[in-house]
């Protein structure tokens, strides 16, 4: 019950907003007894019901907030006996459709004549009676689809009442009242979610995921077959969650999700503060509060600087006793929502946690300085195949391993070895990738090898002293690279030899090499030709770490482990530095 406890909370917490209109392109947060709709037509009615104007609505148009029965939100499409109390389907207001008709009207004449009634309700039951709205509707140019959801407006009420139904802030209270006096009967029962006696909800609401659009949290229909699985004779028996309660939590897990929730293969993520405070989302880049550029970070001085200024900005805001909830949704199937994740942190803890991730988990990435990958680029590049520029992924693969990921992230556990195994035997076939794919590929497995590897430490920058066997073949097979491309014309499109033989080279490191320094004896003479100062700067390099190598290491041919990535990444970039300077002065 964590998870519909934290949203009655989200819920109490966002009162002050409930029913309110308050941005355009977010959706609002619905009262009790309400729930959310899109609607396709606009009818404008005076005082007294009678036709004013309709108006067909773009499906750009934000939802709308309309009153709801516990029964009709829950209905199914076929339910021609469970209609809206006001704004409904146009086949709910034809007299033609005697069954649906004569439900609306009957249940709208409830509400008219209680002691909860509204101006609004009258003017609008006149003209459902009327029975006119086909023709008008034909008057105005709008065609007439029954499964066309009608919302209404009415004028002449003076301006305190004048306007849209589901702006109308006493039009809602009006139906909450009037909800909660037929429940009055009701006799209470625990509610295991708020800790009070009051009227157990009957049925729960759907629509939280709105790609899961019937999907519920709670549901209790196994009265017959498998019995609630032989463990209660009623669905009591297994809990019981209040209506009220039931009301807040779900309609504010609706509105977090609309609002900001991330998507990835069907399954939904949503990271919030109960207490209504912005925070980062969980899948993505800390960043800085409310957003704004981030200037490139050549350095990793600059980046701790940059991450250190984002955590302080976020923590001014979020302190304790201030939490964050984290939760994942899944359909297990087209009636049934499973939370495939839950996490509840003090939010100081969450915020520490997003910066210990991308601090251990960055890497250089050319252009864009040190940056630390989504969750999504390191999930697609690990087990995506690459197209158009991109790497699709199958869905059932992406939510499950960004499932994995954001636990890795907020429980601190360990990066999982397969997904980094994975980036490591990508990075291994550059010679399958091109262009922005080829740097991105191997950005995002440098800084997925050295998140595996944080309690070693290892620094962004060239360590001409470390000693690492995969460590400096890697530099030795970048180096060759370096030497290969320092020849080439812009006309050369070819890859290098050391591109071309780098699988091979990671697992017989030696022998290969040999065989490397063999291919390139002409590209090694055309340099010290063309560019004396430059070859012997890249021959100086290759024997310092050769001698690095001690003659007897039996191990010297054996298969390079991952790190050899993080040497070859750094000589590259090192390289880039350097051989720039080098090939100005000889230019000279």
């Amino acid at each position: 019950m964590g998870l519909l406890q934290k949203a009655c909370e989200t819920y109490d917490a966002m009162a002050g907003r409930v029913g309110i209109m308050y941005e355009k392109e977010k959706e609002p947060l619905a009262p009790i007894s309400h729930m959310m709709a899109r609607s396709q037509i606009k009818i404008t009615l005076d005082q007294n019901g009678n036709f004013i104007t309709a108006q067909a609505l773009e499906k750009d148009v934000p939802k709308i907030i309309i009153p709801a029965t516990e029964e009709s939100a829950g209905r199914t499409v076929k339910a021609a006996e469970l209609p809206h109390p006001l704004c409904d389907y146009l086949r709910y207001l034809l007299p033609q459709n005697q069954v649906e008709y004569s439900h609306y009207v009957s249940q709208l004449s409830a509400w008219v004549n209680s002691p909860f009634s509204h101006p609004k309700l009258h003017a609008i039951l006149n003209y459902v009676q009327d029975r006119t709205i086909l023709a008008d509707l034909s008057q105005a140019g709008i065609t007439a689809e029954e499964k066309a959801m009608v919302c209404w407006e009415v004028n002449g009420l003076g301006e305190k009442l004048n306007g849209p139904c589901w702006t109308d802030q006493t039009l809602m209270k009006a139906f909450i009242d009037y909800t909660a006096a037929k429940r009055a009967d009701t006799p209470p029962a625990l509610c295991m979610v708020s800790g009070e006696m009051e009227a157990p909800a009957g049925q729960h609401p759907k629509g939280i995921i709105p790609i899961n659009g019937n999907a519920k949290l709670i549901s209790a229909n196994d009265s017959s077959g498998f019995t609630y699985r032989g463990r209660f004779d009623d669905a009591a028996q297994a809990a019981t969650v209040g209506y009220t309660a039931s009301q807040k939590a779900h309609n504010a897990l609706r509105w977090l999700v609309a609002n900001q929730s991330v998507s990835f293969g069907g399954r939904t993520f949503v990271c919030w503060s109960p207490q209504g405070i912005q925070i980062p989302k969980v899948t993505g880049p800390m960043g800085r509060k409310g957003g704004g550029n981030v200037q490139r970070a050549a350095t990793p001085s600059q980046y701790q600087k940059q991450l250190w200024e984002a955590l302080s900005g976020w923590k001014e805001d979020l302190r304790p006793p201030a939490g964050v909830v984290i939760a994942a949704f899944d359909a297990a199937t087209t009636g049934r929502l499973a939370v495939t994740y839950y996490n509840e942190l003090l939010a100081s803890d969450f915020l520490d946690r997003l910066h210990d991730w991308e601090v251990s988990c960055c890497w250089e990435n050319g252009p864009y300085g040190i940056q630390s990958p989504s969750l999504f680029q390191i999930v697609s590049w690990a087990f995506g195949t690459p197209r158009n520029g991109k790497a699709e992924i199958d869905d059932r693969i992406l939510k499950q391993q960004i499932q994995r990921l954001v636990a890795c992230r907020v429980d601190k556990a360990p990066f999982p070895l397969d997904i980094e195994r994975a980036l490591v035997e990508k990075a291994s076939h550059l010679l399958l990738y091109e262009g922005e794919n080829r740097q991105k590929l191997l950005f995002t497995a440098c800084a997925a090898i050295r998140k595996y590897h944080s309690k070693e430490k290892w620094d962004m920058a060239l360590d001409k002293n470390c000693s690492d066997r995969s460590y400096l073949f890697g530099r030795l097979l970048a180096i060759a690279d370096a030497i290969e491309n320092s020849t080439y014309t812009d006309e050369d499109r070819r890859e290098t030899n050391a591109i071309r033989m780098q699988k091979v080279f990671t697992l017989r490191p030696m022998a290969t090499w040999s065989a490397l320094w063999d291919k390139l004896a002409p590209y090694n003479k055309r340099l010290a030709q063309s560019k004396p100062k430059l070859y012997r700067y890249y021959q100086n390099m290759i024997d310092d770490i050769l001698d690095s190598f001690s003659p007897s290491d039996s191990t010297l041919n054996q298969q390079l482990d991952d790190i050899y990535l993080l040497g070859y990444s750094h000589q590259r970039a090192y390289r880039s530095e350097k051989t720039d300077q080098q090939e100005t002065e000889e230019e000279s």
